[in-house]
């Protein structure tokens, strides 16, 4: 496994790049969409790696349990972390459903 220490930077001006697809990083080459699918492997490692059995926040059922926290978003205050939770994968789903419906539901509220 290959470690950057790379601050990566993407330009976003053409014509390097635009605001919809970045350039290349210009310290170390590495596109994109390359680093936003290690992000997201990353996070995943994270969920499933940190997974155990027990009982559930908010149904109660004794399950398997994975990571949940909401996404961070414009509104919330920088360097805050936000609430951890350990549900089963039916609230997990939930959680993530009712956080994406708020986050939309703010967006809209704020572009109208």
């Amino acid at each position: 496994m290959k470690v950057s220490l790379c601050k990566h930077s993407f330009p976003c001006q053409p014509p390097h790049g635009s605001i919809f697809r970045p350039g290349p990083c210009t310290g170390c080459g590495i596109t994109y969409a390359e680093v936003q699918a290690e992000l997201r492997r990353q996070h995943e490692a994270l969920i499933l790696g940190t997974s155990r059995d027990g009982q559930c926040s908010d149904c109660a059922r004794q399950k398997r349990l994975f990571r949940w926290q909401p996404q961070d978003q414009p509104w919330h205050e920088a360097g805050t972390e936000l609430p951890i939770s350990f549900l089963c994968i039916d609230c997990w789903n939930g959680a993530t459903a009712t956080d994406e419906t708020l986050a939309d539901a703010m967006f809209k509220e704020a572009a109208s």
